[in-house]
């Protein structure tokens, strides 16, 4: 992958519904519009699928309809049939598949070490001040 690709890809990584949708393909090999809205609903409130909103749902389904399945589309990343509903991943997808599945391991790493504001307030200082390391 030349370096205009790398950045055509990274910019297309950079919106987190983009990422779920290319993320979903990791795993899948087809979606509906419906199932695909709702599970990138769940991952973005962090919440089962039975627990989402359908305004929720919805809200995710017009952005994916309108704005990111087209663009991932137009890069041969995902196909979609608007009449259907399905969305596949296409010819070009396999090529960015370990780039995608980087960014999901990345993402899954900073879900994990979540807030770290607390640690960072009570931890201990990583280095000692100039005037502390002088010897008398």
């Amino acid at each position: 992958m030349n370096a205009e690709s790398l950045d055509v890809v990274y910019g297309l990584l950079s919106e987190a519904r983009r990422r779920y949708v290319l993320y979903y393909f990791l795993d899948n090999e087809h979606a509906n519009i419906d199932g695909l809205s709702l599970q990138i609903a769940a991952w973005e409130r962090d919440l089962t699928v039975d627990a989402v909103s359908e305004d929720h749902k919805q809200t995710v389904m017009l952005s994916l309809i309108h704005s990111h399945l087209p663009k991932l589309a137009d890069h041969r990343l995902v196909e979609y049939d608007d009449r259907t509903g399905d969305v596949i991943a296409d010819d070009e997808f396999d090529d960015i598949r370990s780039t995608v599945s980087r960014a999901r391991t990345d993402d899954e790493q900073v879900e994990v070490t979540g807030d770290s504001k607390e640690s960072f307030l009570y931890s201990e200082p990583l280095a000692r001040s100039a005037n502390n390391d002088q010897s008398d």
